[in-house]
Formats: structure tokens, sequence, C-alpha cells
């Protein structure tokens, strides 16, 4: 059994302003199919789209992490297990005239405690700190 819909009619659809499966009345039709509606609680127009289920919307806004997120949380955990054997009380203050070796514990002023995960050049470092990597500099006269 299939409903016949026409332009004026009643129909339930999703509202892309309510977010809810809500009554709607057809403004207009493609073959026999709805293709726009207005809500009749928000007054909104906008294309049909068949109602959906709380179901289904739940599991749209419940996404994974995305990949900014993962990626910071492993620079968290990289940065951890780095500084579990350091020892924090021989942290030395960052400067860029002052020259740091790998595996050094540095203070930022501005970021904090880091460690140097690796001499680029003479004058450049990659510090890994609790947020993310940074690329400092050091041997500046």
């Amino acid at each position: 059994m299939t409903d016949k819909h026409s332009a004026g009619g009643d129909i339930e659809a999703w509202c892309t302003k309510c977010k809810l499966a809500l009554g709607h009345t057809i403004i207009a039709m493609v073959g026999n199919s709805p293709k726009r509606v207005k809500c009749n609680t928000c007054d909104g127009e906008h294309n049909y789209r068949a109602g959906r289920t709380e179901k289904k919307v739940r599991a749209a806004s419940e996404k994974a992490p995305t990949r900014k997120l993962k990626s910071q949380e492993k620079n968290y955990n990289d940065y951890l297990s780095r500084l579990a054997g350091a020892d924090m009380t021989n942290a030395r203050k960052y400067s860029i005239k002052s020259d740091f070796k790998k595996d050094e514990v540095i203070d930022h002023p501005q970021f904090g405690i880091g460690i140097v995960v690796a001499v680029i050049q003479l004058n450049k470092i990659d510090v890994l700190f609790r947020d993310s990597h940074r690329l400092m500099v050091q041997n500046r006269e």
C-alpha cells in the first residue's frame, strides 16, 4: 500500500531547524514524491527528508574522536612516557642562548616542562611539551 501525497498535504519529515521529526506541510512535489516542505512548528522551509528515528540521530551525534584529538592524546601519552624516568628537579630554564641536548628536560616560561626529542640543527631543537611538539631556537647570541 503506497501513500498518496500532494502539495498542501501533511507529512512527517525531519526538520533541519528543530532537529526533530515533526509534522510538515508539502510545498512542492516531484512526481509522486515530496520535494519541499514547511515545518508546522517553526515555519522553516527546506527540502523533504524522511523522518529520522532517535537512534539514528544519537548515532550521528556520537561520532568517533577526531584525528586531531587522537593526535593530541598520542602526544600526551608520549610526553608522559618520556618524562617517566626524567629528573624534573634538574629541568633547565629555556633560553634561546642556551645549548640543549637530546632527552634533556627544559622548563619553558610559556609552555611548561618539555623534553628535547631531537637536535635538528645547531640552532634548532624539537621539544615535546604536554600539548604538542614545538620547534625551538637555541644557541642564539
